[in-house]
């Protein structure tokens, strides 16, 4: 098995992760677009087909988490590189993917869903910047869980180290 390099990547590779997941909890399309190439894809880990690709894609995407989310949030924990021989970079981003499902509008209760993923990204140089060649999300366990909406009221109430807000 022919060994790969770990890569030193430059911190534009690095902000590819977040930029994606402040895209996706933004939904904007355009966004979420600007950071992958021409012929850029996300699929599934192990699927051959992509799931979004191109400008129809990310608005597809787009749509999809806003028809089934309130509101998401991704976070990032680790990131690593290999440099390839000939020359290409990959990588491994692993985080967690927070989605508030939709519920009443006036609910006092929600519930949340965590992905608990594994990104497994090829990337590419194009017109001199960095970006997301293929993203394949590899969903590793979720957890389901009751939350509930922030409120300035919890200030001094249940949060009692903080003064109350008026």
């Amino acid at each position: 098995m022919a060994q790969h390099a770990p890569f030193v990547a430059p911190q534009e590779l690095h902000d590819l992760a977040f930029r994606y997941g402040l895209a996706v909890d933004s939904r904007d399309a355009s966004m979420l677009g600007s950071i992958f190439t021409r012929d850029g894809i996300i699929r599934g880990h192990g699927q051959a087909d992509a799931r979004y690709a191109g400008k129809a894609g990310w608005e597809t995407m787009i749509a999809e988490v806003s028809a089934s989310f309130g509101q998401t949030m991704h976070n990032v924990y680790n990131q690593t590189f290999v440099l390839a021989p000939d020359g290409a970079v990959s990588g491994l981003t692993t985080g967690v993917a927070s989605h508030i499902l939709l519920a009443d509008a006036g609910a006092k209760e929600l519930s949340l869903l965590d992905f608990a993923m594994r990104y497994h990204n090829r990337y590419a140089l194009e017109d001199g910047v960095w970006k997301f060649a293929e993203r394949a999300l590899e969903v590793v366990w979720v957890e389901n869980r009751p939350v509930r909406r922030f409120s300035a009221n919890m200030l001094g109430d249940e949060l009692r180290g903080f003064a109350a807000v008026d």
